[in-house]
């Protein structure tokens, strides 16, 4: 996609100004401290995914990222805000047709227990290409019209299709879960930790799958992450989420080089470095707030070694700064008009989202320099 076609194009998925909360009874200890009986899992998020993209997600455990997954794949309907299907409300599942179920897939963390043990690997891909709806896969790729095509999709041999889930490694069961997706001809899939439990080598097997995938099929990733080494090496933009709130988003690059949040370069400071000479890493320090009891202003400023007085009584905007967004009231030469065109292809709604430099890399040159995932950044 050149820059003029990348400035025009619209994003297939999209959520905006979403937000989430789950409500639960208050026991005696909530009431006397003052939370409130509601959850707040996103706030105000908004997120874009363009065709033959990836768009990263990163941020500690427990900051909203698996509801914001759930929120693009229909699992769970927002209280406010819209989901968006090429600019088509699309909702929760029970409110998508067959077509738009299909167009968004999912591949989980915890994909085991996504499989039926009875079941083989013939027959669980078997019924994802029978259903639902396959009249409705208009594009779909003559390759992987049988089972034994999906499995060639994924580096897998055909012979493995008559073993069952208790039979194949992580690894395997992963990409036996890609080419499951894969059989419903999705224009987006999201993948919510896809590769935390698996060993170093399998985990840049597997990147270097997906990135495969996407050259040969043009389809767009949400790639949900605490590995900020992983997120670096296969993200065209990254979105970093705190506390519920999407804190600062931009591309891949420019948010790892440069990054314009305190909280973005508190995690960028905590991974530790190749060189023995550099400086120890410095984690961050605390915890995020209490997503039932959220401080006032500013989420991160109970944390943040630059907050102010300000910070405890003003809610930052989204401000565009230095080719990043950013919700942060210090942030360097933050620009009042949000929406100008000189920012539009540098944030997670519109214009050029796929950098010149980012992962250029063909197929066969990925695979002699995997990344480097030994340092990655794990809770």
């Amino acid at each position: 996609m050149d820059e003029s076609e990348s400035a025009s194009a619209a994003p297939v998925l999209e959520l905006q100004n979403v937000s989430k909360s789950f409500s639960g009874d208050r026991s005696l200890l909530d009431r006397l401290r003052g939370r409130t009986s509601a959850a707040k899992a996103v706030c105000d998020a908004s997120l874009a995914v363009h065709s033959g993209e990836t768009v990263g997600v990163v941020g500690e455990s427990g900051c909203g990222k698996s509801t914001l997954a759930k929120l693009l794949t229909g699992q769970l309907t927002p209280d406010c805000g819209q989901v968006l299907l090429d600019g088509t409300p699309a909702g929760g599942l029970a409110e998508r047709s067959p077509t738009q179920r299909r167009r968004v897939g999912v591949v989980l963390q915890h994909v085991r227990g996504s499989f039926d043990p009875r079941w083989s690997v013939r027959r669980s891909l078997s019924e994802a290409l029978d259903g639902p709806n396959p009249a409705s896969r208009s594009n779909f790729d003559s390759t992987l019209d049988d089972v034994s095509g999906l499995l060639r999709s994924v580096d897998l041999s055909p012979q493995l299709a008559d073993r069952y889930p208790r039979a194949l490694s992580g690894g395997q069961l992963q990409r036996v879960a890609l080419a499951r997706t894969l059989a419903h001809d999705p224009d987006v899939i999201v993948l919510d930790e896809p590769v935390s439990g698996l060993d170093v080598a399998t985990q840049a097997t597997i990147l270097n799958l997906l990135a495969d995938v996407q050259n040969q099929f043009g389809v767009g990733y949400v790639f949900i992450s605490h590995d900020l080494d992983v997120v670096r090496y296969l993200a065209d933009r990254v979105a970093v989420m705190y506390a519920g709130e999407i804190v600062e988003s931009g591309p891949a690059t420019q948010l790892f080089d440069q990054p314009n949040h305190p909280y973005t370069d508190a995690l960028l400071g905590a991974i530790p470095s190749d060189d023995p000479r550099d400086d120890p890493p410095n984690p961050l320090h605390g915890d995020p707030p209490d997503p039932t009891n959220r401080p006032t202003g500013c989420s991160f400023h109970p944390r943040c070694p630059a907050a102010t007085a300000a910070c405890t009584e003003r809610r930052p905007e989204f401000e565009a700064v230095g080719g990043t967004r950013v919700r942060c009231l210090h942030a360097p030469d933050a620009t009042s008009d949000r929406d100008s065109d000189d920012y539009h292809g540098d944030d997670l709604h519109g214009g050029d989202h796929r950098s010149d430099d980012h992962r250029s890399d063909t197929p066969s040159e990925r695979a002699t320099h995997q990344p480097d995932v030994t340092n990655a950044n794990r809770p």
